[in-house]
């Protein structure tokens, strides 16, 4: 069985930036009629696949140079799409998926032809993904679950972000963006070019904001402003999806630059010298400290006149 390859060129489409991949995959599959006299032509011209060239199938994909002759019955049975286009289709004339490479097409495969059931052939990370890609682009509901399920386990923080928004695993989504946000390590250059630049963006400045707090401080407030920093908001269909609220972000993580010291500063030890030994390095003086308290103070003031004005401006009473 063929394994999926792991190098830069891969088909993957762990590889494709996230930007370019909100849009659906289209189904791009063409059956080709071929004349007689060209049939003998095509098939010399085309090597059979090894392992997955039934001799009683009774469709014909071709993918890249290589014949896949197998049972329309698994294809149309678990995918509407297959269901339709496959009608039409029998050996002579040839599927022609132009968007599928033999490396990702043979793992599929491999699901749908299980050589042992009690002990099935272990996988990596990218061959999962693999499946995965193809069983959301064809509409196998349950191979797509499969993928999952071997997955969430398996795959990096980076890899649910990426894959979750593309298609539409949303439970991965919270704990993979506290993850990448509260790692020891900044995102890479290969990890940035991934995610796309909103999320490296979103994702670097969250870092910057919750790294100048102690753990406990991170943690609980991270966990609460992650649907806001990253837009995870529910669409009609169910899946999460980026907001337009950019000047709502700005204001949660410069509300949490002004917190951060304050929220710190109870935890700080003193120095010999009279000063606070500010243990996350980000503060030198209790002057500055200050000054962020005084911009918190003046914040939390004109909240609470917004808050008395609010009865007056909708016309009842102040309650006292």
């Amino acid at each position: 069985m063929s394994s999926a390859p792991n190098s830069p060129s891969s088909s993957s489409p762990s590889l494709i930036p996230l930007s370019s991949s909100y849009a659906s995959s289209s189904f791009d599959i063409t059956i080709t009629e071929a004349p007689v006299d060209q049939a003998n032509e095509l098939d010399a011209n085309k090597r059979r696949h090894p392992q997955y060239y039934f001799e009683d199938g009774n469709v014909v994909f071709l993918i890249e140079d290589t014949l896949y002759n197998v049972h329309r019955y698994f294809f149309a049975r678990d995918s509407s799409h297959f269901r339709a286009s496959l009608r039409d289709a029998d050996v002579s004339n040839p599927c022609v998926m132009s968007d599928v490479s033999c490396a990702d097409f043979d793992e599929f495969l491999a699901i749908l032809y299980p050589t042992d059931f009690r002990r099935p052939a272990m996988k990596t990370t990218a061959q999962w993904i693999a499946i995965l890609h193809l069983a959301a682009k064809w509409d196998f509901a349950n191979i797509k679950l499969l993928a999952i399920d071997n997955l969430t386990d398996n795959a990096t923080p980076i890899d649910k972000i990426v894959l979750g928004r593309r298609y539409g695993i949303t439970d991965w989504l919270p704990g993979a963006y506290e993850a990448a946000c509260t790692r020891a390590d900044p995102l890479t250059l290969k990890e940035g070019m991934r995610l796309g630049v909103e999320d490296t963006v979103r994702i670097s400045a969250a870092r910057q904001v919750y790294g100048t707090c102690k753990a406990r401080y991170e943690t609980e407030c991270l966990a609460g402003d992650l649907g806001d920093i990253f837009s995870l908001d529910r669409s009609s269909e169910g899946t999460f999806s980026f907001m337009d609220g950019e000047e709502k972000i700005i204001n949660i993580l410069e509300g949490q630059v002004v917190e951060a010291p304050v929220e710190y500063l109870g935890s700080s030890t003193q120095t010999g010298q009279g000063g606070s030994n500010i243990q996350s390095g980000n503060y030198s003086s209790v002057g500055e400290l200050t000054s962020n308290q005084k911009r918190m103070r003046n914040i939390k003031l004109q909240k609470e006149k917004e808050e008395a004005e609010r009865p007056m401006k909708e016309g009842r009473r102040p309650n006292g």
